[in-house]
């Protein structure tokens, strides 16, 4: 029968949000219509850290695989082993396995194309001329406004028959205004990008660039300057354990475990920490137990 002890993996699991502004195909006419200078003049993108998660993964220790050699009827036969051979216990079920990976950047959110057309009359449509086109979709803007008003006051001889409709009417409304009013102000979306980063510790870490952000290019690879670093530091608590007396007899070992130990994470810029977490790892020590396991 052959097991292996458990070494943890971080799993850092980043979200960026992904800010992209457009202008308008009217911004210059803006003030001029809608009095005001609010709009988007230029094409950008910038990306900002959102928030940062770390789950820890079990994962074999190749340098720890033993091997029990007894017989079909001994007790030693009941370890329980999981499907990647890591040592659970002792006639005791075996936990699913996190399936935590490293990825790419993934996108939460898909932009949709906008076909709309500008519901204008004859007159502008045929115009030719952007000036012309930007008057009216700021007229047709005003009669939105004007519609809206009137169905919030009832100054109509024909309402909604119930809230409903209202409702729907109102929404309408105010997705047209929205549309017609970002050719002039411009337009601002926003996406969330989810990336892991995957990292296996072999001892304690001090200010390790796990990953870098570009403001401009998003999240990149720690080797990439162009980005500002992230720093992970791993600091686990020493473990004291007895020293064996060298005139007692040497026990035959019969399971090896791992002594768990608080470990603190952090992750921080250098200035601000956006992750700092201690918990027990199952497998950030080095040290070895020598268990003795009895029939009863």
């Amino acid at each position: 029968m052959v097991y292996s002890l458990p070494k943890t993996q971080l799993c850092i699991e980043v979200e960026v949000e992904k800010t992209t502004q457009k202008p308008g195909l009217y911004y210059q006419y803006s003030e001029r219509y809608l009095a005001t200078n609010q709009v988007v003049l230029e094409e950008k993108t910038a990306y900002s850290l959102k928030s940062i998660v770390v789950k820890t993964v079990a994962v074999p220790d190749l340098k720890r695989t033993f091997v029990i050699q007894s017989p079909k009827n001994n007790y030693l036969s009941q370890i329980s082993v999981n499907e990647l051979g890591i040592l659970c216990g002792m006639n005791v079920p075996c936990h699913p396995l996190s399936n935590v990976q490293a990825t790419k950047a993934v996108s939460t959110q898909k932009k949709q194309p906008n076909n709309m057309l500008l519901p204008l009359s004859e007159e502008y449509l045929m115009a030719g001329s952007n000036a012309k086109l930007a008057e009216g979709a700021a007229k047709q803007i005003y009669r939105i406004r004007e519609s809206r008003m009137s169905l919030l006051t009832g100054d109509l001889d024909h309402l909604p028959s119930d809230g409903k409709s209202l409702s729907t009417m109102l929404d309408g409304l105010n997705k047209m205004e929205r549309e017609l009013t970002e050719l002039f102000t411009g337009k601002t979306t926003t996406e969330v990008q989810k990336q892991t980063f995957c990292l296996i510790p072999d001892s304690a870490l001090n200010n390790k660039v796990v990953f870098r952000l570009s403001a401009i290019k998003g999240l990149v690879s720690a080797d990439d300057l162009t980005g500002n670093p992230y720093f992970i530091n791993i600091q686990p608590e020493k473990i004291s354990t007895a020293s064996p007396d060298p005139k007692s007899k040497k026990a035959k070992i019969a399971i090896n475990t791992i002594l768990p130990a608080n470990t603190t994470v952090t992750i921080s810029d250098g200035v601000k920490t956006y992750y700092s977490d201690a918990s027990v790892w199952r497998c950030a020590s080095n040290g070895r137990r020598n268990v003795w396991l009895s029939k009863t």
